[in-house]
Parts: structure tokens; C-alpha cells; sequence
């Protein structure tokens, strides 16, 4: 490389650098001025209390551990001859082969006593990159026990925003303990009020009480998301969504989580795992929880699901990918597609996914502000699509 191309490198990272301080000062700034009367707006209060261990030993784990492992090893054999937009891909590349790399190898040895270790420490840990906490080294920044001013500052605003976020589209309906989930995986999360609340809690709560407004009816209800995370939303949708089955399609080391998460949080559910019926062979309602590889959404029969829902994972793939996802969509959803996705920080801009207009009406389409406290330049959007209903009568 050149002198004159390592000059305009190094002044390009030292614009870059300068910018995001600038972006961060101002987001303080705003913030502040924002949370100014609030009580909790204090960064010395609760923000080490956050991120205290919340341990909890399961005593199931062995079983569950065995049960996951048999429906994981069946998925991955299967994944080699799946098609390749149900391959790895993109943005999770990169995730697979560094931040997985440990619960993958437990699989592969069978290390079920090291599997369950990493399983019950999952929020602080690699398990879960790119599922929960901000987007910075959580390592370094959060568990360290050495949290710098402004990393308290990041996580405060970032809190305090998803949760007054939470309170205001929900109108007042929920109190506080509507956020209480349980304590797998050794969560942290914030306090208001002295009330601990499980980061991401806030957002999943409101999709999860939105799916079951829009779906409500004396019938049973079926509702399909595309990469459940860690199992965050699909909690309180079973939890308060009755007569409903919940069906998860993921990539296979996801999928482990939640069904690791869900297995412990619903011990007395009837969860299906791949491997044990056939999706094809099996009546959907005689289940509460339906758990499958990603490639397994090809075998939904037409109209078999009430909303199919997706937060953000639709924008971290290929274009391929999403083209078929959104396929799937159109032809099983029976009411409503609800997402929220990027449109500028993406492949694809969530505008441009290729929900079919000619069968599905625009709702709305609205600001997703969950995360305006640690980004000033979001991009973010929730789309509500609903079958016409003369689309619906043929």
C-alpha cells in the first residue's frame, strides 16, 4: 500500500471516528433532555445491579439437553441437501463460524454437560450473538464488571427508551409485571421503579400482545414467525395468546436455543420437535409449540396460518433468500404478514421484499423506534399487510 493511500485511509477512519463521537455526544444530549424528570434516568443507580447474576440451575436439563440434541443432529443432516437460499447466508456467516463456533462443537461431541453449561449462561455468552444485547463487544463492554461511563450512558438511554416505548404504544393496557418472563439463561435487563425487567422484554411483550389482538377469535389460531431468536416473543404469546399453536422455522443452532429456552419456560406444553411427526403427517392444533429447521416452512399447506410474523431477520439475507421466504409468506398466511426490517442497512430494502400486492393490502407502515436510543439514524420500519378480502374469496 502506498503512503498517499495509508494517509487517506487513516483520515477516512479518523472522520469515521470523530463522526460517531459527535452522534453519540448528541444522543446523550437528547436523551437527557428527554428522560430528565424521569427517576430512573441515573446511571449510577442501577446500571451495575442490571447486569448482577441471575443464575438459575434447571433441573431438567439432561432431558431436554437429549431431546434437542436428536432433533438438531436430524436437521443438520437433512440441511446438506436443503436448498441454498436455506443455507447459511450473509449476515449470519460470520456469526456461525466464530461466535457458534463452541455450541457447535458440543453438538458434534455430544457434550451435553458442556452444552447445558453455555445453555444456562446463554444471554451472556456467544449463543446468543447477534440475538440480544446492543451492538458493541458485550464482552469487553458489559460483562467485564467494569462498565465505562458512557457504555452506562448507552445502555440507560437505550433502556429507558425501549421501555417508555413499550408503555406508550400500549396505551397504559399492561401493567409492569406483564413484562415478568423467566430467568433462563442468567438474563440481565433494567430496573424502573426498582422493578427488574429482562432486556428486549419490552419489544417482545408488544409484538406478542399486537399478534394476539390482531388474530383474536373463538377459533384456534395459528401463528408462524421466521426466526424466533431465543424464544423472547414466542414466550408471551404462549403465555397469553389462547387456543393458539406457535410454529418457529430456523436455522438449526437457533432453533436449539429456543427450543432450550421454550422447553424449560413450558414444561407442561405439548412441543413438537423435527424428527418426531412428520409437518406434513401432523394435525397443527393438536400442538402448542411447533419447532422446525427453516427448509421445513416448504411443507405449510395454503392459507394454514392465521399472521406470519419476522423482526429484522428477513433484512440480514440474500436477496434469493428473502425472494423465497416472502413466497411462502404469500401463499400461507391466511390473514396478515407482519414484519419489521431495515431500509437502508440491508441487501433489501424492506420496501422492496415482494409481498404480493395483488393479494395483500398495505396496513400501515410506521416507524419501529425500539432502537432510537443508542442509534439517532434508524432505519427501521413495521409493516402490517392484510389479504384483500377479494383475494380471499377465491
Amino acid at each position: 500500500m502506498s503512503i498517499d493511500s495509508k494517509i487517506k485511509n487513516g483520515l477516512k477512519r479518523l472522520i469515521r471516528f470523530n463522526n460517531n463521537r459527535l452522534s453519540m455526544n448528541l444522543l446523550f444530549d437528547l436523551k437527557n433532555r428527554e428522560f430528565a424528570f424521569d427517576s430512573n434516568n441515573n446511571t449510577t443507580e442501577w446500571v451495575d445491579k442490571a447486569f448482577a447474576p441471575r443464575k438459575t440451575r434447571l433441573t431438567e436439563d439432561t432431558t431436554i439437553l437429549n431431546r434437542i440434541y436428536e432433533a438438531y443432529n436430524k436437521a443438520k443432516e437433512i440441511q446438506k441437501t436443503a436448498k441454498s437460499h436455506y443455507q447459511v447466508s450473509n449476515e449470519w456467516l460470520p456469526i456461525y463460524n466464530s461466535s457458534l463456533k463452541e455450541v457447535m462443537a458440543a453438538f458434534e461431541k455430544k457434550d451435553l454437560e458442556k452444552l447445558g453449561i453455555l445453555y444456562q449462561n446463554f444471554m451472556r455468552n456467544q449463543c446468543s450473538a447477534g440475538l440480544v444485547g446492543l451492538p458493541v463487544d458485550m464482552d469487553k463492554c458489559y460483562f467485564s464488571g467494569k462498565i465505562s461511563n458512557k457504555d452506562k450512558k448507552l445502555y440507560l438511554y437505550d433502556s429507558l427508551n425501549r421501555f417508555w416505548l413499550w408503555k406508550n404504544l400500549s396505551s397504559k393496557a399492561f401493567d409492569i409485571q406483564s413484562l415478568d418472563s423467566p430467568d433462563i439463561g442468567n438474563p440481565f435487563g433494567y430496573y424502573i421503579d426498582g422493578h427488574f425487567i429482562k432486556t428486549g422484554s419490552d419489544y417482545q411483550h408488544y409484538y406478542a400482545a399486537a399478534i394476539d389482538r390482531l388474530t383474536k377469535s373463538d377459533e384456534h389460531r395459528v401463528i408462524v414467525e421466521l426466526g424466533g431468536g431465543y424464544g423472547g416473543m414466542a414466550y408471551y404469546l404462549i403465555r397469553d395468546c389462547k387456543r393458539s399453536t406457535y410454529i418457529d422455522f430456523d436455522l438449526p443452532e437457533n432453533l436449539a436455543l429456543t427450543t432450550y429456552y421454550l422447553l424449560n419456560a413450558f414444561p407442561d406444553k405439548k412441543i413438537l420437535l423435527f424428527g418426531e411427526e412428520d409437518l406434513s403427517d401432523c394435525k397443527l392444533t393438536d400442538y402448542d409449540i411447533v419447532l422446525m429447521p427453516n427448509y421445513e416452512i416448504d411443507k405449510m399447506t395454503d392459507l394454514c396460518s392465521d399472521l406470519v410474523f419476522n423482526s429484522y431477520s428477513l433484512a440480514e439475507m440474500s436477496h434469493e433468500t428473502i425472494s423465497n421466504y416472502v413466497a411462502v409468506f404469500n401463499r400461507i398466511a391466511k390473514n396478515y404478514i407482519f414484519h419489521v426490517n431495515h431500509t437502508r442497512n440491508s441487501l433489501v430494502s424492506a420496501d422492496d421484499f415482494g409481498i404480493d400486492q395483488d393479494k395483500f393490502d398495505l396496513i400501515y407502515k410506521i416507524p419501529a423506534l425500539w432502537n432510537a436510543g443508542r442509534n439517532l439514524y434508524m432505519d427501521e420500519y413495521e409493516y402490517l399487510y392484510k389479504r384483500s378480502e377479494c383475494e380471499k374469496k377465491y
